[in-house]
């Protein structure tokens, strides 16, 4: 916990000490804290950490996903229970705040560690000052994790940490009639000259290294890396259902405007802190509601604004030219995530004109004030050549950086350009890598490709087990040929294994718009089932199997006997068979 001792120094600081009034008790001067609750998740300030307690923190963030078990009574780091995972680093504009917290139920709210006990150090109007300077974002791309991925010693696991915002602060007592800017904060007690206000001298980073931090950079400098907020996401009790519709269409809009949780039941997030909604003059709305979301827009909170345009695209009232107009609002009140949305519109016409090079534009603006998701637009701008120049070396730097700022799908899309070589040299170790980030969010084809890496041990360990788990994730969250790949493993197994298993997985792979999964069951299981050609694929497939991809010939064999070409189909799956590939020998025998 903080201890915020006066500075009782040498000499002048003396008489200070002697004309301050006697301070209260905690409950004295700031009341009682009221317990609230905080099962949905929060982003609570870290700066009342022990350094030995901020060093453990640092640790179990390197070494995995870091759980803690979080309530209304505070919060504690379980140093023997992670998640397996990894976080990312992603830089952006450098930017100061002064967060001044008073009474017990902001110090509660936003200093967790310390459960409101440090109140007893402040009086009746005293404030504590915390004064941050952000230079970037640590983030993992884990979304939804479960009880079943925990690992380790984790009883009274709650939460984990998502996030965290990284630079540099310094925290000291106030008045509430003097409001101090972050220098001064920072500089509090270098002079040692006399003053009526107790001051702290508890501070982490270095202002002149904070000053070299840049958007681009992929570390924060040494001195400016201090863990400043966290961001807490409960753990979920069971997986998700599968999805109504195929994974591929619901990523087709990114989600950029936050709608988690940032305060305890019954307080709101305004000037950086949370606090009670009375006390504010404007405050982040509830993304839910619609009313309180329109009224904190029109008094310019930009994060509102964002959450705004952001309920004009969803349910019976969407209105694309409204949502423009909220997202502009929130771009220019200094929401990145409303540049982003803004862009896409743009991108697509949709309540503005069409414009691929300002939408591109307003990516990079939402890229630079630390939004993953410009990034990873920006960089599939780069990759297609909409808007810019087409630059596959910078797209695929960028949708890296999206990935290191926990954009899941960024991650996917990085993985084929360093498993093919697109932009950078081939790397299927690299790949791999991308896709496991991907695939710990909820990108379900990362999940396929790295469970195929994993079956045929290119880029990853060799692991049929691990492949099978990875495919059944990818078909769990509604990637059809994730599922297709999971009935293609059981007929691989000997004696062709459990039929049923492999049709019903096939038959959810077809609903699920796989190819491959209704030509099994076309041309295996006899069942009316359409298959298009696709003449594009069927020509990348013959140039794999042709440069040895046993796979490929299998795939190829499969597709070409459901589309009318059972002869040839026949010998593509012959000559995958030759080449040991089981799946193929297994439909070779029960082609129809």
């Amino acid at each position: 916990m903080l201890s915020l001792p006066g500075f009782a120094g040498c000499g002048a600081g003396a008489p200070a000490e002697a004309i301050r009034p006697k301070e209260a008790s905690s409950a004295e001067a700031l009341g009682e804290a009221e317990c609230r609750d905080v099962s949905a998740g929060g982003e609570p300030l870290v700066v009342d950490w022990k350094p030995d307690q901020r060093g453990d923190l640092e640790i179990a963030m390197r070494e995995g996903v870091a759980v803690v078990s979080y309530s209304c009574e505070g919060m504690k780091l379980l140093k023997d229970c992670h998640i397996d995972g990894n976080y990312g680093f992603m830089g952006m504009t450098r930017k100061e705040q002064v967060v001044r917290l008073q009474g017990a139920d902001e110090l509660r709210a936003n200093l967790p560690f310390s459960g409101g006990s440090i109140g007893g150090e402040l009086a009746r109007g005293s404030t504590l000052d915390v004064a941050m300077v952000m230079v970037g974002r640590s983030k993992t791309t884990w979304t939804s994790p479960t009880k079943d991925d925990l690992k380790g010693q984790c009883d009274g696991a709650t939460h984990f940490v998502r996030g965290a915002t990284l630079g540099a602060f310094a925290v000291g007592t106030g008045t509430s009639a003097k409001v101090r800017a972050a220098a001064e904060i920072f500089g509090a007690g270098a002079s040692g000259g006399s003053t009526s206000d107790k001051q702290v001298n508890t501070k982490e980073g270095d202002l002149t290294d904070c000053a070299k931090a840049t958007p681009a950079a992929d570390t924060p400098p040494p001195q400016c890396g201090a863990l400043i907020r966290l961001v807490l996401q409960p753990i979920a009790k069971e997986a998700p259902k599968a999805p109504a519709e195929p994974a591929q269409a619901a990523q087709a809009t990114p989600e950029v405007a936050s709608a988690e949780p940032s305060c305890p039941k019954g307080l709101v997030l305004a000037e950086g802190k949370c606090t009670a909604a009375a006390s504010a003059p404007a405050y982040q709305c509830d993304p839910k509601n619609a009313d309180e979301c329109k009224a904190q827009c029109g008094k310019k909170h930009a994060g509102s604004c964002a959450a705004l345009g952001a309920l004009y695209l969803s349910g019976s009232e969407r209105d694309p030219a409204k949502a423009a107009e909220a997202f502009k609002t929130a771009c220019d009140g200094g929401a990145a995530a409303g540049c982003v949305r803004l862009g896409v519109l743009t991108a697509e016409g949709a309540g503005v004109t069409k414009d691929a090079a300002a939408a591109t534009k307003l990516f990079e603006k939402g890229c630079t004030e630390g939004e993953a998701a410009g990034c990873g637009l920006l960089g599939k701008a780069y990759l297609t050549g909409e808007g810019v120049t087409a630059d596959p070396a910078k797209a695929a730097a960028l949708l890296a950086q999206a990935c290191d700022g926990g954009d899941d799908r960024s991650c996917g899309a990085a993985g084929p350009l360093y498993a093919e070589g697109r932009g950078v040299p081939a790397d299927a170790k690299r790949a791999a890598e991308l896709y496991k980030r991907a695939c710990d969010g909820s990108d379900a084809p990362s999940c396929d490709a790295l469970g195929m890496m994993h079956e045929t041990g290119n880029g990853a360990p060799k692991n049929a087990i691990m492949a099978g788990i990875l495919y059944q994730r990818g078909c769990i969250r509604g990637h059809g040929d994730s599922c297709a790949d999971q009935g293609r493993m059981e007929l691989a197994k000997p004696g062709g294994g459990n039929a049923d298993m492999a049709r019903r997985s096939f038959e959810q792979a077809c609903t699920w718009r796989s190819a491959v999964g209704c030509a099994v069951l076309k041309s295996v299981y006899g069942q009316n089932r359409p298959v298009m050609p696709d003449v594009q694929k069927s020509q990348a497939l013959r140039k794999s199997c042709d440069s040895g991809n046993v796979r490929d010939c299998a795939t190829l064999g499969i597709l070409s006997a459901a589309s009318g070409n059972k002869a040839g189909g026949k010998m593509d799956l012959d000559r995958a068979c030759t080449r040991g590939d089981a799946w193929a020998c297994s439909v070779a025998k029960q082609l129809k």
